[in-house]
């Protein structure tokens, strides 16, 4: 949390100053209208980014997690799977963290097309 809270206010940053931002502070947007309807929607696209890469980081740290703490859930029933040279299982996991991964990383790309306009996809 604190990473993405640092990058967003990095990111907010640099749109602030930008020149949309000057303009529509020019029309007679507040201060509120500006950061919430102009800077936070283009300000996020590198934090949506870094999210979908952290949750592969959790997918993989939930199976030391369960490991250390003695917690069942897919992480451990991974482990023990290797353990007991239990192949067919060891496949199933991988391919649904895999899975996962790769549903994360596709709902993030059509999020950009929603947060940012100007991201669209030609016909």
């Amino acid at each position: 949390t604190p990473s993405v809270a640092r990058l967003l206010r990095s990111s907010l940053i640099d749109v602030l100053s930008s020149d949309h931002i000057r303009s529509a502070r020019a029309k007679g947007f507040g201060p509120f209208q500006l950061v919430l309807r102009h800077g936070l929607r283009n300000a996020s696209l590198p934090v949506v980014t870094v999210i979908g890469l952290e949750v592969g980081n959790l997918l993989g740290g939930a199976i030391l997690t369960e490991r250390v703490f003695s917690w069942p859930g897919v992480g451990q029933l991974t482990i023990e799977a290797i353990s007991n040279r239990d192949f067919p299982l060891v496949q199933a996991t991988v391919l649904f963290f895999a899975a996962t991964f790769v549903v994360v990383n596709l709902l993030v790309d059509l999020s950009y097309s929603f947060l940012d306009p100007r991201v669209r996809t030609s016909r």
